[in-house]
């Protein structure tokens, strides 16, 4: 538009992006970004990409001129407060060559004041012979013109909106706020519907800087497509009402509250700090999370470990004969299998590390297992399983004890288990998925964010109600899958799939994936997997648990010894005659019979 307060045309710029500093030049109030509608100079660098050094004569004033759309669509002329039949003319209160700043600096006798609030302001309503004068923003709250007012808004499309001037105290339909805030607002003159008037006049899409894809489109509702799950804001991690303002992405099923989009202080400053103390997560393979797991085992035999402690694992882990250093070279039978630790059930290397070994019992332990010291560790039978209370999965062998704090509302349950891989998690981690460093507490239950299952013991942030259970904070960034020649991707964020409209399916049970919680998802074959579900159609549920522990005699069940392995393929229980798809039994290969974790006892340490 043409204005008369400035030289050059102005440009409304929908989704401005103020910098700090930034004022009206009309009613000297701060611009915000995505609060309005803003005018600004065509010829200013933001528009034209011009520098103050090419143009210096354009660039100082320019830059600095703008307008909310408010304000440069004020009448030129109104009626007097005072008089009914004298009109007010709206004036620049500075010379056009003068910056804020400058007419700052002058002596106030040489500006008009405004007759009301006793302020002067850039711009000003006067009488002929400048007698009597009202700012801007005093005229907006009195004259008829602005009362009188009224609008239709795409957010209430069948009643008709007027404009209240005064401040109110009312709870915004918008952005939920119910204390008084000095803001002219929309309300109604049919219904209790109220909006004030920033929100009225928020762009209906706005390329936010915590979202830079693509522009968030403005929404009075959240979309009927997604309410098959629970939406959460990304900034505040708070659920989402189904009719409250919001603004999303479609492309990246983004969401964020319409208040916590529009607030300045909606990102902490601690959000791009670096954290290089802490370990990083997502580990890049499984590889990966096993060298982690190694790295925290031997921090738990730190130096502070190292004396005073006359007793460790290997010492009272096998009673039947002594363990002895090996390497795997040394195990002629057995250098061409791989060997599994009987203390955290994960693979031992073969690339010349020492670990203890009992050859006639088939006993193995990591070095660094081997030499954790004794303290609330318990042992059980090689066959019989407990599930560890942190990561939810099965095991067997060895298990940490722990007391919950006395403030826990399951302290009267006694002591949790833990995996020794669980029990090694450093107090501290830092994951990609969140931007503040997770710390460990045990003190209540929450839903961990990765899953959604409800988990006791947790890595977290409490500030942004953000936790992760011990299963899920170890899930390497890609895996692969039989059924997929490419790696799989772990999704914390659905926006990391790009131009993914419809819905994600799980390949293995089938079921559309709540896509607020984390999955594995292939891009060439836009093939996905619940992490539960990956878990299940890998046997991972079960990577905790050592098999094939043999010559044990159940007489109850079966004449025969049996052999504890891993079933993958439906069978039936020799004794109840329940089918079992996958999971832990005791087979007899002469007679192809199995016995389920049930009849077999070995549900009898964990529920």
């Amino acid at each position: 538009m043409d204005h008369f307060s400035h030289e050059h045309p102005l440009i409304l710029n929908e989704d401005y992006v103020a910098r700090g500093g930034d004022m009206c030049n009309a009613c000297n109030e701060e611009i915000v970004s995505c609060k309005s509608f803003v005018f600004s100079c065509s010829r200013s660098s933001s528009i034209t990409g011009i520098t103050s050094t090419d143009h210096k004569d354009v660039d100082g004033k320019c830059n600095k001129f703008l307008l909310h759309k408010t304000c440069a669509e004020s009448p030129r002329r109104i009626q007097s407060l005072r008089n009914r039949e004298e009109f007010l003319d709206l004036r620049v209160n500075i010379h056009r060559q003068q910056t804020w700043e400058q007419f700052l600096s002058k002596r106030p006798a040489e500006f008009y004041t405004c007759n009301m609030c006793m302020k002067q302001m850039p711009w000003i309503y006067c009488s002929p012979g400048f007698v009597f004068c009202v700012c801007l923003k005093c005229a907006m709250f009195q004259v008829d013109y602005f009362i009188s007012r009224k609008i239709k808004h795409q957010s209430h499309t069948q009643h008709q909106l007027a404009l209240i001037q005064r401040p109110s105290s009312f709870k915004c339909d918008a952005c939920n706020a119910e204390d008084s805030i000095k803001d002219m607002s929309y309300k109604c003159v049919d219904c209790p519907f109220w909006i004030h008037k920033s929100c009225a006049d928020a762009p209906t899409s706005f390329l936010f800087h915590f979202h830079k894809k693509h522009p968030l489109m403005l929404s009075f509702s959240l979309p009927q497509i997604h309410h098959k799950f629970a939406q959460h804001c990304r900034l505040c991690n708070g659920k989402l009402g189904e009719l409250n303002w919001l603004y999303y992405c479609s492309k990246c099923r983004y969401f964020a509250h319409f208040q916590c989009a529009r607030s300045r202080q909606m990102l902490s400053s601690s959000e791009n700090e670096e954290y290089p103390e802490l370990v990083h997560l997502p580990a890049a393979t499984e590889s990966s999370v096993n060298l982690l797991f190694e790295q925290f085992i031997k921090e738990m035999n730190g130096p502070k470990n190292e004396e005073g402690c006359s007793t460790r694992l290997k010492d009272w882990a096998h009673v039947t004969h002594p363990l002895q250093l090996v390497t795997h070279d040394e195990l002629h039978d057995e250098k061409d299998l791989l060997l599994m630790c009987d203390g955290c059930a994960r693979p031992i290397r073969n690339d010349g590390h020492v670990f203890y070994a009992c050859v006639p019992c088939q006993y193995f332990l990591h070095k660094f297992c081997g030499e954790l010291p004794t303290t609330d560790h318990q042992i059980i039978p090689s066959y019989e399983l407990f599930r560890c209370d942190w990561c939810q999965y099965l095991g067997n062998g060895i298990y940490f004890r722990r007391d919950l704090p006395r403030n826990s509302w399951l302290w009267d349950l006694g002591p949790i288990k833990q995996h020794i891989a669980c029990s090694a998690l450093p107090k501290m981690i830092k994951h990609d998925s969140h931007p503040h460093p997770l710390h460990f507490n045990s003190h209540y239950t929450t839903y961990c964010k990765a899953c959604g299952g409800l988990l006791i013991p947790r890595h977290g942030c409490e500030g942004c109600d953000f936790h992760l259970c011990a299963g899920c904070i170890m899930k390497p960034s890609r895996v692969k899958h039989r059924w997929d020649p490419h790696p799989l991707r772990l999704i914390y964020d659905p926006g990391m799939v790009e131009d993914h409209e419809h819905e994600f399916q799980c390949e293995f049970c089938s079921q559309d994936l709540d896509t607020n919680l984390w999955f594995y998802h292939c891009d060439d074959c836009d093939l996905s997997f619940h992490l539960r579900c990956y878990d299940e159609s890998c046997y991972l549920n079960f990577s905790h648990v050592k098999y094939g522990a043999t010559d044990i005699i159940k007489d109850h069940l079966h004449p025969h010894s049996l052999t504890f392995v891993l079933n993958k393929r439906f069978r039936l229980c020799g004794k109840c005659h329940d089918g079992q798809n996958s999971g832990p039994v005791l087979e007899c290969a002469p007679c192809k019979t199995i016995f389920c974790a049930y009849c077999s006892g070995m549900r009898s340490v964990y529920y």
